[in-house]
């Protein structure tokens, strides 16, 4: 007994040292805390992480399905729980040191499924073709920033020495946080403002929020690499994510880490210009599937691993050539809803052979 509040303390700090160290306001102050409670219960038992990750999307997915039946209360629960249970799979893995090609996997894709998930579900539930172009809109702008964001930080270790344990008490380090609009506070958003106010204002709220938070992370990466030294470095990584056939090479200038989001801009940009005779509802599917596609090509560029089946995605010329000779042939719903399963399949069947062959 008297050796119960040392064991307690260690287990306290090894807890804490299990929590990420970049998250955001929401996640820090509020779902961190929520996560500790069950990963202190949880480290005690065999349950492994990728278990918690795999209940994470089930109810994630739970979740969508709840607020297409238009129940934004438990829905909002519901998501912002499996949100929870991210933060508890990390933590547990951090805890007891096990990682895993699958739960690699499973995280770089996983938080993206569920929120493109979650975005349709609530549109479905108000039946506005309208609404569907705000998702629409929302799945594009979290591509591209996403791609942006990964790939600044991979090509900033190139330019910069590790950057020194900021002040995280102070409130321009918090206001900043929540400007760069990070998971929590976005989820935030989309569970919340449906119970406040109609789901298009409420989608048009946080489409907002999200092309401003955008514009101020590209303003402060433009005055940042302006001190960076004029030279090029390493940028397999941005190649790897080219997703073409045309054979250019990608430099690694202080601005090539926008390269593959105006890439994938592009290929957005075409896919909403051809004028396809389907409802908006497919073409939310088309870009969601499309978007997943891109963040498995940024996950094995960032493994330095060449995109398994890369051609087998078309590529990007070849997608758009598709959607192309749908609209030209009649028979636009039968090819883009085959082109949006056969890239979700894909999906999954590339993560399969990098998780039985370990990764790179």
């Amino acid at each position: 007994m008297g050796n119960q509040p040392r064991e307690i303390s260690e287990k306290t700090l090894r807890l804490r040292a299990a929590a990420r160290s970049d998250d955001g306001f929401f996640s820090s102050f509020v779902l961190r805390k929520i996560s500790r409670i069950f990963t202190s219960a949880l480290v005690e038992t065999g349950i492994k992480p990728n278990a918690i990750t795999v209940t994470s999307i089930i109810f994630g997915l739970l979740s969508a399905y709840v607020a297409a039946q238009g129940k934004y209360l438990v829905a909002a629960i519901a998501f912002i729980f499996s949100l929870v249970l991210d933060c508890v799979d990390g933590e547990v893995a951090r805890y007891k040191n096990q990682f895993s090609q699958l739960g690699a996997w499973l995280d770089a894709l996983a938080d993206r499924v569920k929120e493109f998930a979650y975005i349709g579900g609530l549109i479905y539930s108000v039946g506005e073709s309208s609404a569907w172009w705000l998702g629409i809109a929302l799945v594009i702008l979290q591509t591209l920033r996403h791609l942006s964001d990964y790939n600044f930080v991979h090509l900033q270790k190139s330019y910069e020495e590790p950057a020194q344990q900021l002040n995280r008490a102070g409130i321009g380090y918090w206001l900043k946080r929540i400007l760069n609009y990070p998971i929590g506070e976005r989820w935030l958003m989309l569970a919340v403002l449906p119970l406040l106010m109609p789901v298009p204002d409420a989608l048009r709220l946080i489409l907002f929020f999200g092309i401003i938070s955008f514009i101020f992370a590209l303003l402060a990466r433009a005055r940042r690499i302006s001190r960076w030294p004029n030279k090029e470095v390493d940028s397999q990584f941005l190649g790897l994510q080219r997703d073409t056939w045309l054979p250019f090479k990608l430099s690694g200038s202080r601005i090539s880490w926008t390269y593959p989001s105006f890439l994938r801009g592009c290929e957005f940009l075409a896919l909403i210009a051809i004028p396809l005779d389907i409802s908006p509802a497919i073409r939310f599917m088309l870009i969601s599937a499309v978007g997943l596609w891109h963040y498995t090509n940024l996950y094995d560029a960032l493994q330095s691993r060449e995109p398994y089946l890369g051609n087998a995605g078309l590529r990007m010329a070849g997608r758009i050539l598709l959607c192309f000779l749908s609209f030209v042939l009649g028979y636009e719903e039968l090819f883009i809803v085959f082109l949006s399963i056969y890239l979700f399949g894909l999906i999954l069947f590339r993560g399969g052979h990098n998780v039985r062959r370990g990764g790179a």
